[in-house]
């Protein structure tokens, strides 16, 4: 895969995921205004387990752009 394809490949799966995690918190306010308190919990976690993992695709996208010696 060439290396931009790459680039925008991470670009959209990092912006997908954090779509994913901001809809995860909204799940979680949800679920705690109906009285779900260990449900609102899991999804709170899960949306910290979605925002690491972006976290760790930012990180990969750096490397892999350093190691390619490519800019922004």
């Amino acid at each position: 895969m060439e290396d931009d394809k790459i680039i925008i490949l991470m670009d959209h799966t990092i912006h997908h995921n954090e779509h994913h995690a901001e809809d995860f918190i909204n799940l979680a306010n949800d679920l705690e205004k109906a009285g779900e308190t260990d449900a609102a919990d899991l999804a709170k976690d899960a949306a910290k387990d979605v925002e690491n993992a972006v976290e760790k695709l930012k990180e990969a996208r750096e490397i892999y752009k350093k190691n390619k010696k490519l800019t922004s």
